[in-house]
C-alpha cells in the first residue's frame, strides 16, 4: 500500500512538472513569436549642414539634441539586427549599395575644422544582407548593384554618431537615385519594407527642407519660409490612409512651396523620406521632430512603427 501511494505521488508530481514545462515552453514560443512579428522601425531624420551637429554648432542645437537624446526613445537600437540606411548623399543611375564587411568614412564635406576629418565610426557591414537586399530589389524589378568600396558618407555618419555611438549595429548605406523620381523611390521603399519583419530598420537620413541659397542668404529672418509646405509633409506622412500618402508624395512637386523647399533638379535631401514612406507599410506616420533652424527653416522627422 505504501509503495502504491508513493507511486501516485511521484506520478503526481511528474505530471505537475511536465505541465509546468509545457507551459513555459508554450508562453515562450508565443513571446517569442510576437517579438518577432514586431516591426523594426522605418525612421526618417534630417542630417543637418555638414559635420555642424557634432561640432556644437549652436544653429544646429535643436537637432543634435533630438539625434542623440530623442531618437532612443522612439527606437530601440539595442533590439535591431541591423539599418538599411538610404543617404541624400549618395546618387546614382541605379539603386547601389554597400555591402563591405567595414566601410572607412568618407568625408564629402569641405572646409571645416580639422578634427571633423578624424572622426571614426566603425560600425560593422554586412556583405550577406545586401547580397539579400540586392535579391529583393532585383525580385520587384529594381535594378541595383552592389559596391564594397565606397565610404559611408556624411549621411550616415554624421547622424549614427549620436544615435548609436557604440557603433555596434551592422550598417547598409544604400543611394538614391540621381533621376530624383518620386515613384521610383516610393517602390524602392515598398521592397525594403519587407525587411522590417526579420527586425531590420530603415532609416532614411536628409533634410526635410533642402535649400542651399536660402541656407546662405535667409537665416534669422524671424518667421518660418516653408511652413506651407511642411504642413503638407505632416499631413501626408501621418495619414491613415496608406494610398493617400502615396499619391501625395509621388506628387509633391505639385505642392505649394515645394520648389522653394527643394529647387529643380536639387531634391536629393527629400528622396530617403520618400523611401522611408514607402517603407512605411499600411500605419500611420508620426511626426518626432518639428524644430524651426536659425528661427526660419522648419525640420521634421517621421516614424513609421508597428500599428
Amino acid at each position: 500500500m505504501l509503495v502504491l501511494n508513493t507511486l501516485s505521488i511521484l506520478v503526481q508530481v511528474v505530471f505537475i512538472v511536465f505541465m509546468s514545462l509545457l507551459s513555459m515552453n508554450i508562453i515562450r514560443h508565443f513571446t517569442g513569436y510576437r517579438k518577432m512579428m514586431v516591426l523594426a522601425p522605418a525612421l526618417f531624420v534630417n542630417h543637418g549642414g555638414g559635420p555642424m551637429p557634432l561640432l556644437g554648432d549652436k544653429e544646429h542645437a535643436g537637432l543634435t539634441i533630438f539625434l542623440r537624446d530623442e531618437v532612443k526613445k522612439h527606437v530601440n537600437i539595442k533590439e535591431l539586427k541591423a539599418i538599411i540606411l538610404i543617404t541624400a548623399h549618395w546618387e546614382e543611375n541605379k539603386v547601389t549599395i554597400s555591402s563591405g564587411k567595414h566601410h572607412n568614412l568618407y568625408f564629402d564635406y569641405y572646409g571645416f575644422p580639422p578634427e571633423s576629418y578624424k572622426y571614426k565610426y566603425d560600425a560593422p557591414g554586412d556583405p550577406e544582407l545586401a547580397e539579400h537586399i540586392k535579391k529583393s530589389l532585383d525580385k520587384a524589378g529594381i535594378e541595383s548593384r552592389l559596391d564594397s568600396k565606397r565610404g559611408w558618407d556624411h549621411g550616415v555618419f554624421v547622424p549614427m554618431m549620436l544615435i548609436n555611438p557604440e557603433a555596434d549595429i551592422p550598417i547598409i548605406q544604400i543611394s538614391v537615385l540621381s533621376n530624383q523620381d518620386p515613384e521610383q523611390h516610393y517602390k524602392l521603399g515598398q521592397a525594403l519594407y519587407e525587411f522590417r519583419k526579420e527586425g531590420i530598420a530603415i532609416f532614411g537620413s536628409g533634410m526635410s527642407y533642402h535649400n542651399m541659397r536660402e541656407f546662405m542668404y535667409s537665416r534669422h529672418q524671424n518667421t518660418v519660409v516653408n511652413k506651407e509646405f511642411d504642413d503638407f509633409l505632416n499631413e501626408v506622412c501621418t495619414s491613415e490612409s496608406e494610398e493617400k500618402r502615396r499619391k501625395g508624395l509621388i506628387s509633391w512637386r505639385q505642392q505649394r512651396g515645394a520648389s522653394d523647399a527643394h529647387p529643380p533638379r536639387a531634391a536629393e535631401h527629400f528622396m530617403p523620406l520618400i523611401v522611408v514612406a514607402g517603407a512605411g507599410g499600411s500605419a500611420p506616420g508620426k511626426r518626432i521632430f518639428n524644430w524651426d533652424m536659425s528661427g526660419t527653416f522648419r525640420l521634421s522627422a517621421f516614424i513609421w512603427k508597428d500599428k
